[in-house]
């Protein structure tokens, strides 16, 4: 079952958010996905990541994004299992983020290619000080320079 919990520590407490990941919707449904170019790097990436003693979480926005994705790709079925499955810390995107995320796309000063959900994703990340980020999605994670 999916957890929703309180976000994690702001990053005025370093020690709090050093082994913490992001985990973004191309990654979730890349781990889903058996047929996505990208699931055998993902399995493997999410193991180490596990092993080494992260901490995983994502977003409701990414929750969701992945959910869509895996149901238009795999089915109604799979998208429902997958997500009775899905045992990750979600965080609830502030609305500071969601604004953020939206004047980065009016004014322009995203990568032009930024999706709205990429936008807010990285000021989820600013505001919490987190540098690691689990994702297959050559364009965001380019985005994180």
């Amino acid at each position: 079952m999916t957890e929703v919990r309180p976000p994690i520590p702001d990053s005025g407490n370093e020690d709090d958010v050093l082994d913490v990941s992001f985990v973004d919707a191309s990654a979730l449904v890349a781990l889903a996905d058996r047929d996505d170019a990208s699931h055998a790097a993902a399995v493997g990436a999410y193991q180490d990541l596990v092993t080494s003693g992260f901490r995983l979480f994502t977003t409701d926005l990414a929750l969701t994004s992945a959910h869509e994705l895996i149901s238009a790709v795999l089915g109604q079925d799979a998208a429902r299992f997958w997500l009775a499955q899905c045992n990750i810390l979600v965080y609830r995107i502030a609305l500071a983020d969601l604004e953020e995320g939206r004047r980065a796309i009016e004014e322009g000063w995203s990568a032009p290619d930024a999706t709205l959900a990429d936008t807010i994703h990285l000021a989820v990340l600013d505001r919490l000080g987190v540098t690691d980020v689990f994702a297959v999605d050559r364009a965001f994670l380019a985005m994180l320079g």
